[in-house]
């Protein structure tokens, strides 16, 4: 096994902190659980660029009753994209120890623009040879799709993958096509999951 494919939310970085989504409700107009509810219902399209930013946060406002200004659209991504930057430190360590015994590293993350580009500026991408997002391949976990486009960009067969993600539903997809795929919990975890398959940090 030639890869790691590391998940990025709920894996790299934390779920979104509760004091985020809190402000993100604010800044919506509307009340949180139905904001709460509208921001997921139209996630999948904006992750795989069925919608853009403008014709997502659109669709939020239609729920809430409500239209978004442009420079209200703008602050709404500013504020998702924070949200989805808080690092998971025992994973970053993780990942770090792992390119330093010269693992070849990747990562499969279901994301809109705003996002995968916040994530490629993070100290952490270095470390990836390769950065795959859905908004890219239009295509979003845990479609099959996603993933055999995934493995194209590596170059790999499926038996030459180990995967990490924190969603029962990714996981069973990758492993439905032949990709060694574990349940992502936490890093201590992790660290055992891959030495299994015979992987370690420096």
């Amino acid at each position: 096994m030639t890869w790691v494919l590391f998940d990025y939310g709920g894996v790299i970085c934390q779920p979104q902190p509760e004091a985020d989504r809190a402000r993100l409700a604010r800044a919506s107009g509307g009340p949180a659980a139905d904001f709460e509810a509208a921001y997921w219902r139209y996630r999948l399209d904006y992750d795989r660029a069925a919608l853009d930013v403008t014709a997502y946060w659109r669709r939020v406002a239609a729920d809430l009753g409500r239209s978004y200004t442009d420079a209200e659209v703008a602050e709404l991504s500013r504020l998702d994209t924070a949200s989805w930057l808080t690092p998971q430190p025992g994973t970053v360590d993780l990942i770090t120890g792992l390119a330093a015994a010269g693992q070849r590293l990747a990562l499969l993350s279901n994301a809109p623009a705003d996002v995968a580009e916040a994530v490629h500026g993070l100290p952490l991408a270095s470390h990836f040879e390769h950065l795959v997002f859905s908004c890219a391949l239009k295509s979003a976990k845990p479609d099959p799709e996603c993933f055999r486009a995934t493995l194209a960009v590596l170059g790999a067969e499926p038996a030459e993958v180990v995967f990490l993600d924190d969603r029962a539903d990714n996981v069973a997809a990758a492993a439905a096509l032949g990709i060694t795929s574990f349940p992502f919990t936490d890093a201590p975890a992790a660290r055992a999951d891959l030495a299994r398959c015979g992987i370690a940090p420096a």
